[in-house]
């Protein structure tokens, strides 16, 4: 199979979404090679660039920008070309996976999310009122108990929360990744799961509605942390479906060092 095809299909699992300009292109390499060995991971870091070349990944599908910035379509920084001489002296080819993820019906990012989640509730996709994937718990649970089970079963080591962690809420809104409007959804939910907040705004809101007696809380997950699950679930559905490609999911560390 070759890579282009391969790339097409990805992009197939967003039926009717035809955009005018989308970061999902080639951002190194290109479609013409037979498949050797897929990666999927969240971004192309040296770390994961370096593991491809030693493990005979000749294609690796990343859900964030490999340079910078969100079309890639230029090295922003520095120590950009720096990376990309090691990409080019890799032979590797990276293709994007984002807005064709977020935009199947239902979100892939959002689906793997829940899936390794596995938050006790019922899901609904964002077909719902406030058009937002969202969990409604079997039982109430406190942000701090909500973010323990985030953290064991995604494996994330630090997960922050800004606002009420006293009081027991039942209705999640899921804004992974970093979505705009993050403090609007605490006008109809308990609580926002999300990977990066604006401190001084959408934080202090939460602060403020906890310290006005509200059961608001915003769950901060980290970038990485909020969407892995979706790339995981992305290579389980590439694995399924082509048993005879050697494809793997290479995990991408978390961004920050933590004291403890």
């Amino acid at each position: 199979m070759k890579i282009s095809e391969l790339f097409e299909e990805l992009k197939g699992m967003a039926p009717g979404y035809d955009p005018k300009e989308t970061c999902d292109t080639y951002k190194a390499g290109n479609g013409n090679n037979e498949i050797s060995k897929v990666a999927v991971s969240m971004f192309a870091t040296p770390e994961i660039i370096r593991k491809c070349s030693n493990n005979g990944v000749n294609l690796l599908v990343v859900h964030e920008p490999t340079f910078y910035n969100h079309l890639d379509n230029e090295i922003a920084n520095e120590i950009g070309y720096e990376k990309k001489k090691l990409i080019d002296d890799s032979g590797l080819t990276i293709v994007r996976f984002h807005d064709y993820a977020h935009n199947a019906n239902p979100d892939l990012i959002s689906q793997g999310m829940l899936k390794y989640m596995k938050l006790p509730g019922k899901i609904n996709y964002n077909k719902n009122s406030t058009g937002t994937d969202e969990v409604i718990l079997d039982t109430p649970m406190t942000s701090l108990e909500l973010a323990k089970i985030i953290e064991e079963n995604l494996k994330i080591k630090h997960v922050r929360i800004a606002g009420n962690t006293e009081n027991k809420g039942t209705r999640i809104a899921c804004c992974f990744g970093t979505p705009g409007g993050v403090a609007e959804k605490l006008n109809s939910y308990d609580f926002v799961l999300t990977g990066e907040i604006c401190e001084w705004c959408a934080g202090e809101i939460a602060r403020d509605y906890s310290q006005l007696g509200y059961t608001k809380a915003i769950i901060v997950m980290g970038h990485i942390g909020s969407e892995r699950g979706g790339m995981m679930h992305i290579a389980d559905i590439l694995k399924e479906k082509h048993p005879e490609i050697n494809i793997e999911y290479f995990e991408c560390e978390e961004l920050y060092s933590y004291t403890d």
